[in-house]
Formats: structure tokens, C-alpha cells, sequence
């Protein structure tokens, strides 16, 4: 059986096999990034590749696919690493990858090749399953693996976080958001959004849950559960890693309940701050009137770098080690 199969159910989320981009060689990308060749093989060199990545900064990094001529991907997926300070290079290859996405369903993450970099001595590489799904390898600087993670990177704290958007279902009516942080030492990560007891949520919930019409959820086959609706993450995730401190701004919407749901009810802007205090992931959130008071005339990017403190007036004791 191939590295590819999946449960069925799993199947019917996610493409196993993916469409083969047009292929250079191994030889051309090599030489182009001014990696030495001589611990390649011939055959290496010469065959194609294809659905690749290369780092843009730091270490040369390269994870790739070898173009067999089928039009689909077959494992392994091939990682290089090639350290030009002390001109040493490593090769290892990644098969049976998977993660875990939304409960006990598992999740293939050889697929078409998205990005890959080195940051703080861990290397992540993001593959891509549909618009909607990916997974996230992480790999020790000798290129052992260490965890497969469903989502995409949206920032880091350090060295000792990586925060992660999760992935979603695609074909499903509602999009929500998901966030997670991964613990790069204690290789684990951290599902902290959306969380229990969010009272914004709860609030835009309330709006819904009284205009829903089940005969247009069943005549659609949508979900149509209030508690459950699109939320799109608005810009980009701002991090203070000194004060191991993040924020981002969501967008609640009710696209999937309906246009009469729609036509009623406006979206609204909701801002998180999250801050870790000895191991626990602390939170506030702000409508916009409350970040308006909050931060007067400057920005939440100033807020996050230069006063996160603002943000939790009653706890600005220093952070433990």
C-alpha cells in the first residue's frame, strides 16, 4: 500500500495526491543556491524534482519531491540542509508524516511543498494539502524529526514558540479560527483559541441563534450551529518576545447561516492578547470601543511592543524564568 492511504473518511477531506509541478533538476537548484554537488550522486543530480522549497535566509534548506512522471507526489519528501559557515551538509528523508487534525482524524503531510526555514535552531517545513489545510514538520538542526503539526505558521515567540493557525475543513459552510502554540522544548502543543468562557463569542452567538431558518440549513446542508461561525484572522499575528506576549485581531462574520441572517446582522472586529505566565497562557480580549479606550491614538502594533503591560493592569509582575 502507499505511504499515501488514508482512511476513507479522511479521504473525503483531504487530496492525497498532488498534481506535479513543471520539475528542474536537483543539479540546477543546487548550483543555483552555490551548494556543493560532490556528495550527490549522478542520478540525484540529474533527476527532476518538483512540488520543492528553498529557505531565503540563513542556512540553505531545500525539501523537495522527486519527479517520478506519474503527475502525483510519492514520499519520500528529501530535506538538505547545507551550512556554508562551516560547510557541512545533511540529507535526510520524511516518510509516514502525519497529524493529528480535529479530534482522532489523521491528516497526510507529504504533500506539495509551501516553505521552509530555519528560525532559532529549529527548522519548520509547511506543506500543503487544500486551500483550507496544511500540516507543519518540524525538524532538529541535524534534521531529526521532532513533530508534525495540522495548520500553518502565523509567528513565533523565540525561540521557545511557534503559534499556528489550524486547519479547517474545507468544504463546510462555516470557516472558524483555530490557533494553537507549539512548545518548541517540551515538543507539545497548545490548542488556546477559540476558549472557553469568551464572552464575545457568546455575544455574537446570541444575535445568530434566534434568526436561524432550519429550512434553509437543511435545504443547504449547512451546520447552522450559532456557537460555530466564520472568523477570519485580520492581518498579522504582532508578538513582544521579550514579554512573551502575542496579539491578533479576529473578524466574526455569518457567512453560511443564511441571507437573512446575513442581512441583519454586521460583522464584528474582536482583538486577543495572549501572554505566558509560568506555563499558562493568560488572555484578554477588546471589542472596538474597549481597544479604542485602551490604546487612544496609538496602534495595537505599539500597544504589543512598547505597552503590553496595558493590557493586564493588575498582573505587570516580572515573568519567571
Amino acid at each position: 500500500m502507499s505511504t499515501c492511504a488514508l482512511p476513507i473518511t479522511v479521504l473525503l477531506i483531504f487530496t492525497c495526491g498532488t498534481t506535479a509541478l513543471s520539475a528542474e533538476t536537483l543539479d540546477d537548484v543546487l548550483r543555483a543556491s552555490k551548494v556543493p554537488v560532490q556528495q550527490f550522486s549522478t542520478s540525484d543530480l540529474t533527476g527532476k524534482i518538483t512540488s520543492y522549497a528553498v529557505s531565503k535566509d540563513g542556512p540553505f534548506l531545500l525539501a523537495y519531491f522527486v519527479d517520478n512522471g506519474s503527475g502525483v507526489l510519492q514520499p519520500p519528501l528529501r530535506i538538505i540542509r547545507y551550512d556554508r559557515a562551516t560547510d557541512s551538509l545533511r540529507r535526510t528523508d520524511l516518510r509516514n508524516i502525519s497529524a493529528l487534525f480535529q479530534s482522532e482524524l489523521l491528516m497526510n503531510c507529504l504533500e506539495s511543498v509551501v516553505d521552509i526555514r530555519e528560525y532559532r535552531d529549529t527548522i519548520y517545513i509547511g506543506t500543503h494539502s487544500n486551500p483550507s489545510a496544511g500540516c507543519v514538520i518540524v525538524l532538529s538542526l541535524g534534521l531529526e524529526f521532532k513533530a508534525a503539526l495540522s495548520g500553518r505558521l502565523v509567528g513565533f515567540i523565540g525561540a521557545d514558540y511557534a503559534i499556528l493557525r489550524r486547519s479547517e475543513i474545507h468544504f463546510m459552510s462555516v470557516h472558524p479560527l483555530h490557533l494553537a502554540v507549539f512548545d518548541v522544548r517540551q515538543n507539545q502543543a497548545t490548542e488556546i483559541y477559540p476558549y472557553t468562557g469568551d464572552l464575545q463569542r457568546r455575544q455574537f452567538s446570541r444575535l445568530i441563534e434566534p434568526l436561524i431558518s432550519k429550512k434553509w440549513c437543511l435545504e443547504i446542508a449547512a451546520q447552522c450551529d450559532s456557537g460555530n461561525f466564520d472568523t477570519d484572522l485580520l492581518g498579522k499575528v504582532t508578538v513582544n518576545e521579550t514579554a512573551y506576549l502575542f496579539a491578533f485581531q479576529a473578524q466574526f462574520n455569518v457567512s453560511g447561516f443564511g441571507p437573512a441572517v446575513e442581512k441583519q446582522i454586521p460583522t464584528r472586529t474582536v482583538t486577543y492578547i495572549f501572554r505566558e505566565r509560568n506555563g499558562r497562557w493568560e488572555h484578554r480580549q477588546f471589542d472596538a470601543q474597549q481597544l479604542q479606550r485602551l490604546i487612544g491614538k496609538t496602534s495595537l502594533e505599539e500597544l504589543v511592543t512598547k505597552s503590553p503591560g496595558l493590557a493586564f493592569p493588575r498582573e505587570n509582575a516580572t515573568r519567571k524564568p
